[in-house]
């Protein structure tokens, strides 16, 4: 008898279920759960072991273990395992082959339809690469289904649902947020307005907020180097983590075992103080399913209920807060784990499949031009995850990609998505032997080479403040796909998949010398082009920017369309929305950037009033959502000035604005914020706008690409009972020389 068999490639986990006629049942794919940690572990002699075997394998071998590599579909960097880079796609390749496999073994044979499911606002790129993932792993027909979709008719197969319902989604797993709003019909479920998501929020950020907790009140010493036994037990520590964490679903309180080279002890974490540090993640989830109805145009009095699906919706905060929000009957999955695989199977017996919908939101399409995607409003969309693993050698260094280089992405030219920038063609991949390392990659995301598994910082005395111990990350090298790295899945052990080897090509699509921006009226007729900035010169070694102009300079890049900026009076002045942050899994503030090649110094000259925690504007280093330098005016209990940064590992205040994290005060509103960068250096410093000497707040060492942007940020994300008010920041001049 044929089967059909849906399967849910999750960030952190994979289940699959089968459909035999009516009877849907789940697929046991791993030895202790029927679901398997979405974990690849490639062996030196070519072997590839996934699920749990992996993670024990990935204990002792951690560069050679990938994770979470489901949020790097469509970054154009690829990730390291072994020392080698992979494309995300094609692990997610193997893990499908694993399934595919366990499937055939236990029914007997292959499945006569495939039914896989991607988060709702996945566009056509990352589609394409899941799709293409199939056929690496030889999968027989396949279909791709959005998760929500999946969620709906899981709950729909127990619940009596007419023609014409209406039910949103909330899909919190363990790396991605879906939100969406469906209709039944008599076809099955309609996808109403645009679906919302957060492409890097979900159960591992979590994980980390309970490792922060934990390692923040540990020696910073205990946390330090690469001892083997010290990497072991930081793993160790945060799979107990991980299980505390799960734990609170049940408990009110846990105490978490600690067990380092010299250290034994346990640290309390109760369930108040573990909502606490979600809260804001989760009111995020709660806005942006708020923007899915408002997009559908369905109000929640027209809702039959909100379904949660997900592993980590089994978080009580979850239910109260969506309850709270909506006022609809919240239903929550028995099986949350499960319900995705099992929708997924139930969608096998509808043949011919419905044309899949394009997502309005889906994200840019870095490494082939032929198919663009909208930036999305959040930066996160393809970073890499949270910590690092290191790997056994460090990767050849990419050639640099100079002229025209195009942008990383999130980030667009502030004349539009319509400039022609050159982009790199992705060369079609093979499953055999690890990629070369790409002849082209944009430098501000360029994998990591092998350096310690966390950052150090070192703190100069000023007159403000004694110096402090040194800071180093607590994040334990747990995987590759947790570097910054990445994969194409290389000699995979079993039997062999055919190898598709071609040349690489590098189309760069020339860019004129000069670029017309045009300006629409109202009735969408060309309009009159204001004066740009005429101070500004090209991002290259250096460049003075005094906003001169009536608009901004085009060689700014925008990590947001809608950024709200207006240049006038010698200023520019930034707005920061309400909720907007560089932290974890919230990357959403307004940032300003320009490519810089080495070292540099760069200065802001500012004016800014934060008046609530938490609000900050001022200098920015980026080069990922995992890697950046903010150095800001900001507010805690008082008027401070930031210094944090973010390595690989968890995001670190060497200055906070709270009275935990070495707050320097100020009450100065104009003010000149500094940054040098030599090396892999990067010191900070500022002055109030009527003194003359700089004060150096802090020294850092960080692994940096040769090329990173820089610029300015604002963020506005009212927290521990604020109440959100607007908030702005005016740039009267930013220089950087080299």
């Amino acid at each position: 008898m044929t089967y059909g068999l849906g399967v849910d490639l999750g960030t952190t986990w994979t289940a699959a279920a089968v459909r035999r006629g009516d009877h849907v049942e789940v697929l046991r794919l791993g030895g202790r759960r029927p679901e398997i940690p979405s974990v690849i572990f490639l062996a030196s002699d070519g072997a590839v072991v996934v699920g749990e075997a992996a993670v024990r394998r990935g204990e002792l071998e951690p560069g050679r273990v990938a994770r979470e590599f489901k949020r790097r579909i469509g970054d154009p960097v690829p990730l390291l395992v072994g020392g080698s880079p992979y494309p995300a796609h094609a692990l997610v390749a193997r893990l499908l082959e694993h399934v595919l496999a366990v499937a055939a073994t236990v029914e007997q044979g292959a499945p006569s339809l495939v039914v896989l499911t991607c988060p709702a606002n996945w566009g056509p790129y990352k589609r394409d690469l899941l799709e293409q993932a199939a056929r690496l792993a030889d999968s027989p027909r396949v279909v791709l289904r959005s998760e929500p979709e999946a969620a709906a008719v899981s709950y729909a197969a127990g619940e009596h649902m007419a023609d014409g319902d209406i039910v949103a989604v909330y899909d919190l797993g363990g790396g991605t947020f879906d939100a969406a709003v469906l209709r039944r019909g008599a076809g099955g479920f309609e996808l109403l307005g645009a679906p919302e998501g957060i492409e890097q929020l979900g159960g591992i950020d979590f994980d980390e907020a309970v490792f922060d907790h934990v390692t923040r009140v540990l020696p910073a010493e205990r946390l330090a180097g690469d001892d083997p036994d010290l990497v072991a037990a930081l793993t160790r520590l945060r799979r107990d983590c991980v299980d505390a964490k799960e734990a609170l679903s049940f408990d009110t309180e846990v105490m978490i075992p600690v067990a380092l080279p010299g250290l034994h002890t346990r640290v309390r974490l109760t369930r108040r103080e573990f909502e606490a540090m979600i809260a804001p993640a989760l009111q995020e989830t709660v806005r942006a399913l708020t923007r899915a109805l408002r997009s559908a145009e369905v109000g929640p009095d027209r809702l039959r209920a909100v379904l949660l699906a997900g592993g980590s919706s089994r978080i009580p905060l979850v239910g109260a807060l969506v309850a709270e929000a909506f006022e609809r009957p919240v239903v929550v999955d028995p099986d949350p784990e499960h319900s995705i695989a099992l929708g997924a199977a139930r969608l096998t017996s509808r043949t011919p499949p419905p044309p899949r919908p394009i997502a309005p939101t889906a994200a840019p399409a870095p490494a082939q031009p032929a198919r663009p995607e909208a930036a999305t409003t959040n930066p996160v969309s393809v970073p890499a995850p949270e910590s690092s693993a290191v790997p056994a050698s460090p990767p050849a260094r990419p050639v640099a990609f100079t002229a025209g280089r195009a942008p990383i992405p999130g980030l667009t030219s502030s004349a539009g998505p319509a400039l022609p920038l050159p982009v790199p063609v992705e060369p079609p991949p093979t499953l055999l032997e690890p990629s070369s390392p790409p002849s082209v990659i944009p430098e501000a995301a360029e994998p990591r080479p092998a350096a310690e598994p966390g950052p150090t910082a070192e703190h100069k005395p000023t007159a403000e403040h004694k110096p402090a111990a040194e800071l180093k990350s607590a994040a334990a090298p747990a995987s590759a796909a947790e570097l910054g790295a990445a994969v194409e899945a290389g000699r995979m052990g079993g039997r062999r998949v055919r190898m598709v080897v071609a040349g690489v090509a590098v189309l760069v699509v020339a860019v004129g010398a000069s670029v017309a921006v045009r300006l629409l009226r109202a009735d969408g007729e060309p309009g009159a082009v204001p004066p740009a900035s005429a101070s500004a010169s090209a991002p290259g070694c250096g460049f003075a920017e005094e906003f001169d102009g009536a608009v901004l300079d085009p060689a700014w890049e925008r990590n947001r369309a809608d950024l709200a900026v207006t240049v006038s009076g010698g200023a520019a002045d930034l707005d920061a929305p309400d909720g907007t942050d560089i932290y974890q899994g919230n990357v959403t503030a307004q940032m300003l950037l320009r490519p810089i090649a080495g070292d540099f110094v760069i200065e802001a000259a500012m004016e800014v009033s934060p008046a609530v925690f938490y609000q900050g504007a001022g200098l920015l280093l980026w080069n990922s959502p995992v890697s950046y330098v903010r150095i800001e005016r900001a507010f805690g209990e008082t008027g401070t000035v930031g210094f944090e940064y973010r390595d690989g590992g968890a995001h670190q205040w060497v200055h906070g604005p709270l009275p935990s994290q070495r707050p320097i005060k100020t009450g100065a509103t104009r003010l000149v914020l500094r940054m040098v960068r030599a090396g892999g250096t990067i010191t900070g410093s500022w002055r109030p706008a009527d003194k003359t000497a700089f004060t150096e707040l802090a020294t850092v060492k960080m692994t940096l690409p040769e090329t990173v942007r820089v610029g300015v940020s604002a963020l506005n994300r009212a927290q521990f009972g604020a109440k959100p008010t607007p908030f702005h920041a005016r740039y009267e001049r930013i220089t950087v020389t080299c």
